[in-house]
């Protein structure tokens, strides 16, 4: 089975969160008494989603800023009567409502 770059480097992230979760509930069970190690257990595992999920859409945004302002161009609207490139309900040359893309 061929696995590409990306889906190793995923494969990995996705391990190192849960032997750290694994971890630290694991320490938490030991040290803390029976009713209060779910709860804290609970607690961690609410918190490293949340931090886990914050961090990901920090990485996403990062990635779709730099692929958006890459790839952005503004529409170019023209008159279909005379031509003129403008962005205006009505042309300014001409007075036609008629525009195509381009």
């Amino acid at each position: 089975m061929n696995i590409d770059d990306d889906t190793k480097r995923f494969i990995i992230h996705r391990l190192k969160w849960f032997a750290l979760f694994m971890g630290v509930g694991f320490i938490l069970v030991f040290l803390i008494p029976f009713p209060l190690d779910i709860i804290s257990v609970s607690g961690l595992f609410a918190l490293t989603y949340y931090l886990r999920s914050r961090s990901e859409m920090k990485r996403l945004e990062v990635e779709a800023a730099s692929a958006f302002s890459d790839q952005y161009r503004p529409l170019k609207y023209y008159c279909m009567g005379c031509g003129k490139e403008h962005r205006e309900k009505e042309c300014p040359n001409c007075g036609s409502k008629m525009k195509r893309v381009g």
